[in-house]
């Protein structure tokens, strides 16, 4: 039957309304499109802390123009020094270092020296000692932060202990030498206390099993300041990398961990195992896993985070921080040529 002219008249009309309709809403949709675009391309502003890779010149926005160049200056300097000594990734490390001791400086956050002049006065002082180990000659240690009387009678140790833990032997040497240093503070009471509460501790562990109160005053023991709660912790990964006799138990209590702890080679050992599981899982490795690590910013998370985890994952730069880091080189350094 044919199509009356009306029911065609009214097709068309539907037809043209319906391709309207589509267009309108093509267009709609197009002008929604560009506006994010536009919007998410349009900064927005927030409060943040400085760019994570700031410049000098940003970090010494708050000083006056000479003095920020002249530091700009200095910093070149001390940069050139230390690739006269390492390669670039040791370099980078050197940089890196003094650039957040620098910015922990203008955020007001912990650091090691109120001013960045000091900071890369005492880097020169480190590198400087460090470049007089290569040349063969004595290092002039006289005013830095660092007693390798308490660290090279146990060099063979430090560098075993490493060595199975595959990791820098210089890590290990840091931290003892941060760790006695720190004893010798306050004329000799810090170590006096710490080692008349250790004895303490030590005889309550070995007649009651533990030391009860006793245990809240010295949780850590031996050279390297590792604690007894964490030693028991540690035998999946030590095992992990073969480093226990596997015909021997592992330690079982307080008092077995204390005995190892005051076992120079043991302690620095589960001190290792303890600082690996941590670097692990900074590198984005399994818990347990083996493979070697190495790398100069390794020297400045070991230090630190023995220390003070928090600070470490924060990038701080207080003294066991700022001179673990160069101590590790330069342990690394003698270590390597004794």
């Amino acid at each position: 039957m044919a199509t009356s002219p009306r029911r065609i008249t009214w097709n068309i009309r539907l037809h043209r309304l319906s391709w309207i309709s589509r267009w309108r809403r093509g267009l709609w949709l197009a002008l929604v499109a560009l506006s994010l675009v536009v919007a998410l391309s349009w900064p927005i502003p927030t409060l943040q802390d400085p760019p994570e890779n700031p410049s000098l010149r940003q970090i010494w926005s708050y000083l006056p123009t000479a003095r920020r160049e002249a530091l700009v200056e200095r910093f070149l300097e001390v940069k050139g020094a230390a690739s006269l000594l390492m390669d670039q990734e040791g370099v980078r490390a050197v940089s890196r270092v003094l650039r957040a001791e620098f910015l922990n400086q203008a955020l007001h956050r912990p650091a090691t020296y109120s001013d960045p002049g000091a900071a890369m006065d005492e880097a020169w002082n480190w590198l400087a000692a460090i470049h007089a180990l290569k040349r063969g000659d004595y290092p002039d240690l006289k005013g830095l932060p660092i007693a390798p009387q308490y660290v090279l009678p146990f060099q063979l140790d430090l560098t075993n202990a490493a060595a199975a833990m595959r990791l820098p032997k210089g890590i290990l040497a840091a931290i003892v030498d941060n760790e006695q240093m720190g004893g010798d503070k306050a004329l000799g009471l810090s170590r006096g206390v710490r080692e008349v509460a250790d004895q303490l501790a030590e005889n309550l562990a070995k007649n009651a099993g533990s030391s009860g109160g006793a245990g809240l005053v010295s949780h850590t023991v031996g050279l390297a300041q590792m604690s007894w709660q964490d030693a028991l912790k540690q035998e999946p990964r030590i095992r992990a990398f073969g480093a226990w006799d596997p015909t021997q138990p592992f330690l079982r209590n307080e008092d077995e961990a204390r005995v190892a702890l005051n076992n120079p080679y043991l302690n620095f050992l589960l001190t290792a195992s303890r600082l690996r599981g941590y670097l692990n899982s900074k590198l984005g490795l399994d818990s347990n896993d083996t493979r070697t690590i190495s790398g100069h910013w390794l020297y400045y998370l070991g230090p630190a985070w023995h220390n003070w985890p928090p600070g470490a994952d924060a990038v701080a730069t207080w003294p066991y921080a700022f001179h673990g880091f160069f101590k590790g080189i330069f342990y690394e350094t003698l270590f390597s040529i004794r």
